[in-house]
């Protein structure tokens, strides 16, 4: 995680009854020989009682049906079956504890059972009306809330340069847009929790579909890792001790025609760390590539980023430049976990403000040129 959820960050409701009741049905199945409605649960709704979405909606009770069909013979495998995935409900104490193994699926069509399920009860179950009459709640609800939670924001927490979503005016939270939830242990390594309420956080387009996709948060090809939980009760993050460093390029590389930026590079490292969270940021830095993104963002807007942040104009002098500079890191800006790319162009301030006279002077110089001159010529004239 970039930034820590606040400790109040709530789960989806929707998930808790979804995940509830596959944990019920699994537990009435134990001692049951027929697939019934008496494997699911009910729950009092204006003065009813009702049988669980998952009875009561015939593509979802299929899907229960496929998943009977696969279960073990015997009681004994069955309780067996039970207590692996009951005992293994707490899903955050995967991410820091490598002793504690994941519960696997051994059988292969009982694999692919409990996936076909579960990938249904997130995709289409959780949308059905009956499942928000179920919940007393909506997918829509929980991410209004959880935006609540956090500083009424739509910055993606995991990387912070992408809105979640963007809203429109006058409109209730079932209608508006939602960002997308990626789950934390994907869904095709990791069934069992395919609709655990503690494997889902809003994420951005791009950390979610482009950067992280199925990649396995707690296996690579050498084995268990340990990454970062992103959901409370978990408040561990990696803002405070990020740095970016920009590095230039030399005098031959403008004259030579490359000037749409100065910069060659911008890395994001983390060299104030401590032991405990350096391996989950490698973790992290794999899943998502946010310093990647960020590095690049930074190389191709810097010119025009830091112009504008700063409020800059071809009128200017190095002054002006130093007073704004000195401004802009005065304090934490307020959209810090609000806007896009903001954290990220704050630290690189913060480097720029802590530098001599002298490397401040060159930045200005070439801010004054990107600034107030436009081909290549005027720019050899200023710099030879």
């Amino acid at each position: 995680m970039l930034f820590p959820l606040d400790p109040n960050t709530p789960q989806c409701a929707v998930f808790e009854v979804l995940n509830n009741e596959l944990l019920h049905f699994l537990h009435s199945s134990i001692h049951t020989r027929v697939f019934d409605e008496n494997l699911f649960s009910e729950y009092h709704f204006d003065g009813e009682d009702i049988r669980s979405v998952c009875w009561t909606n015939e593509k979802t009770r299929e899907k229960f049906q496929a998943l009977w069909n696969e279960l073990p013979a015997g009681i004994g495998d069955r309780q067996a079956l039970y207590d692996l995935v009951l005992t293994g409900q707490d899903i955050a104490g995967y991410f820091d504890n490598l002793n504690v193994q994941l519960p696997v699926l051994e059988d292969r069509e009982l694999f692919e059972a409990f996936k076909s399920l579960t990938t249904y009860l997130f995709t289409q179950t959780m949308k059905l009306s009956s499942t928000r009459k179920q919940s007393d709640s909506s997918i829509n609800q929980h991410y209004g809330a959880f935006r609540q939670a956090n500083q009424n924001t739509s910055l993606c927490y995991i990387c912070g340069t992408e809105l979640l979503s963007q809203d429109r005016i006058e409109l209730s939270a079932d209608d508006n847009w939602r960002a997308d939830y990626d789950h934390i242990l994907c869904k095709d390594k990791y069934p069992i929790y395919s609709a655990h309420p503690g494997n889902f956080i809003p994420t951005c387009h791009t950390c979610n579909s482009k950067a992280k996709g199925a990649k396995d948060a707690l296996n690579d090809r050498r084995g268990r890792r340990k990454a970062f939980y992103p959901l409370p009760p978990s408040q561990e993050s990696c803002y405070l001790s990020a740095i970016i460093v920009p590095y230039f390029l030399e005098l031959d590389d403008f004259i030579g025609g490359d000037w749409e930026s100065p910069l060659s590079a911008s890395p994001v490292t983390f060299p104030n760390a401590s032991a405990a969270i350096t391996s989950k940021i490698n973790v992290w830095k794999e899943l998502y590539e946010v310093p990647q993104r960020v590095e690049q963002h930074i190389v191709t807007n810097f010119c025009e980023r830091i112009a504008g942040d700063l409020n800059l104009t071809d009128q200017d002098d190095f002054d002006d430049f130093t007073r704004q500079l000195n401004r802009a890191v005065r304090r934490e800006p307020a959209d810090i976990k609000k806007s896009e790319w903001r954290f990220w162009f704050y630290l690189l301030y913060g480097f720029l403000h802590d530098q001599s006279i002298d490397y401040k002077r060159d930045i200005w110089t070439m801010l004054q040129w990107k600034l107030s001159l436009s081909n290549e010529g005027d720019m050899n004239e200023t710099f030879v």
